[in-house]
């Protein structure tokens, strides 16, 4: 059964899609089963992967209004191991999102539970807003990453998440866990220390990450050629923090379902 990994800030520009991005293609270049679902309408995650947006006619949110019986075709083979549920701008399709008033937190769940078995783990970006969307993404995982870029308005906005993450913790997934990640740091400069510290106290050093994903030009150069940073050679060091990032959060993974294996053994 997939583990599922939500990505979300209610901030934009702290790194989110590229963390989505570049950790999917580290799971399928390591031989993982692996699925990234994009449910930004802005698409960033699906034009990172190489997508075609002014060619998409079946994207996620057309997936979650409708309902439909078969996802399959909603999906996109982008590399090796790793298949894509693409989004791009829909507003008729957010808006109808938007209104629906019964199990409307529960879409993303219904139709990701007959494939889970096809996966081995699942990364959904979400949009940086507490939409429909995003509840659905929460709703829906094991695991909830929060990247929180080194700037001075870095903790706006952070109680009302973790209030959201606690009512659906409440309702819908009393087993969801909490992952924090510092983005965008440069060492050199004091305020990112100083920031850095702040979100550890802000969260609790249990809840972040020890992996920090720095500041590097190579980022938006590997962005614009649609590809990965992990999948250009010449950046060396945002490979390193992305390779890293990626073994932490496995080792995570990987300790979770030994401790549900050896649950469910003694429940047997």
């Amino acid at each position: 059964m997939a583990q599922i990994l939500t990505f979300t800030n209610a901030k934009g520009g702290c790194g989110k899609t590229t963390v989505a991005l570049n950790l999917a293609i580290c799971f399928a270049r390591a031989g993982y089963r692996t699925l990234a679902i994009d449910l930004d309408q802005q698409g960033n995650l699906s034009a990172g992967l190489g997508v075609d947006l002014n060619q998409l006619n079946t994207t996620a949110h057309r997936l979650l209004i409708s309902e439909v019986l078969d996802i399959h075709r909603y999906l996109v083979e982008v590399r090796p191991q790793l298949k894509l549920l693409p989004n791009s701008i829909d507003i008729e399709a957010d808006d109808l999102l938007e209104a629906k008033k019964v199990n409307r937190e529960v879409l993303l769940r219904r139709q990701l539970k007959p494939i889970q078995p096809e996966f081995d783990v699942i990364l959904i970006d979400t949009p940086p807003a507490m939409r429909a969307a995003t509840v659905n993404a929460l709703v829906v995982a094991d695991s909830v990453v929060v990247p929180i870029d080194s700037s001075s308005f870095a903790l706006l906005g952070m109680t009302q998440l973790l209030k959201t993450i606690a009512a659906i913790s409440e309702t819908h997934n009393p087993n969801l866990k909490i992952h924090v990640l510092t983005t965008m740091f440069n060492k050199r400069q004091n305020l990112d220390k100083v920031i850095r510290q702040q979100v550890e106290e802000f969260f609790g050093q249990s809840l972040v990450l020890e992996s920090i994903i720095h500041r590097y030009v190579g980022v938006a150069e590997a962005t614009a050629m649609k590809k990965g940073v992990v999948e250009n050679t010449a950046a060396t060091s945002a490979t390193f923090d992305f390779t890293k990032l990626f073994n932490e959060l496995k080792e995570e993974m990987d300790h979770e379902q030994e401790r549900h294996a050896a649950a469910e053994s003694i429940n047997r």
